[in-house]
């Protein structure tokens, strides 16, 4: 009798054995794969691994002769230089971030930490033909440089312009923690740091595209044809010259509270500010704005509406501003005169109103209806 139940115990115990093996590996082939793709289990679509990389569907367009060319150099100022082309493309698309090391990248709630692979990932999901795409980064880490040149290597882009480049000097910004970036009073130096960088990398990458898309690295998903519809809007219309789009966060419906609209109803700051008045009239403004979640309801997919100031969380600008010198205000720039600096506008806050001074025309726009970028849940 015993020997029978041992007998039909045995059956049941490889049962639980082998499912128990099962899970393991699976938690660990989604977790600790080489890459380190970031695991989220928000969903039961992605607990149940239903959050693979997307697959590039473009490579049909791709000839499979293709020369790529590369080259790695020191530039005159110590920069480190890392650039590989797809020779006889011409790309119209320039998508640049920034990366200070491995932990930008951020992570989601009840995930593995997330890598430029889940950046890459998030590009590759946007359905553009790569070919047509460049890709400009800048790190201060040596290690994410490296780790990025081997991450573009198996993707098409047409051309990759990867720069690894130390803080300037250990000046005041590279002082400020990361856990201390949002705190009121370091707002000003961190934010003309950020400004000098983007332009750096602006300055360094754009070549002849017509279109540039800044992506912050701490950005996880695009909605469905998000940077398609910033273009046709911009093809469309001579006059918007920049578009952004509602960042949201799982627990907050409106992240970057840099993109807003000023009421022209408030005197104190839609005339001129005298300097006693300025701290006066910042507090207004950010007592008065309108945000874009505000501004885009009851709007449609194919609307856009006017801002005055944008966030950089996710921003397109036509190239041909930059060219015509629009650039990120590394201090505040409206109200600037010859013996002081000027009330608000540094770097995102800024762009808006430089632009709107181009007779060219260069006005700022956020997308309407269900448009959005998500920000990760963990810094």
């Amino acid at each position: 009798m015993a020997i029978s139940n041992r007998l039909r115990f045995v059956p049941n115990r490889l049962v639980v054995i082998s499912v128990a093996s099962f899970l393991i590996l699976f938690v660990l082939f989604h977790s600790l794969e080489p890459r380190r793709r970031a695991w989220s289990c928000k969903t039961l679509s992605s607990c149940l691994g239903g959050n693979h990389p997307p697959a590039y569907k473009h490579w049909d367009g791709v000839p499979l002769d293709f020369t790529v060319g590369k080259n790695e150099r020191t530039l005159s100022d110590g920069t480190v230089f890392y650039h590989r082309h797809i020779v006889n493309t011409q790309p119209d698309i320039l998508f640049q971030v920034l990366s200070r090391d491995s932990h930008s990248w951020s992570r989601d709630f009840r995930s593995t930490r997330r890598t430029i692979y889940d950046f890459l990932d998030m590009l590759v999901a946007t359905d553009l033909d790569l070919t047509r795409v460049s890709l400009g980064l800048m790190t201060a880490s040596r290690e994410e440089f490296e780790t990025a040149k081997e991450a573009v290597t198996p993707l098409p882009f047409a051309r990759v312009a990867l720069y690894y480049r130390e803080n300037d000097g250990g000046g005041p910004a590279t002082e400020i923690r990361y856990e201390d970036r949002h705190r009121p009073e370091v707002q000003r130096t961190r934010r003309g740091a950020i400004a000098s960088a983007r332009n750096y990398l602006t300055a360094r990458s754009l070549q002849d595209e017509e279109h540039v898309v800044w992506v912050d690295a701490d950005i996880v998903e695009f909605s469905k044809g998000l940077i398609q519809t910033m273009i046709a809007h911009a093809r469309k219309r001579e006059d918007v010259g920049i578009l952004t789009a509602l960042c949201r966060q799982t627990i907050t419906p409106n992240y970057d509270k840099n993109a807003w609209s000023y009421s022209r109803d408030v005197p104190s700051i839609a005339g001129t500010v005298e300097v006693a008045d300025m701290e006066t009239a910042a507090q207004k403004l950010v007592d008065t704005r309108t945000y874009i979640d505000e501004l885009i309801k009851g709007t449609t997919d194919d609307d856009i509406v006017p801002l005055d100031s944008v966030g950089g969380t996710i921003l397109y600008l036509k190239a041909s501003l930059v060219r015509q010198g629009i650039n990120w205000p590394t201090s505040y720039v409206v109200g600037t005169t010859w013996d002081h600096e000027g009330w608000v506008g540094i770097e995102s806050e800024g762009i808006c109103y430089m632009a709107s001074q181009l007779e060219s025309g260069g006005n700022c726009f956020v997308l309407g209806g269900n448009h959005h970028v998500r920000h990760a849940d963990w810094s």
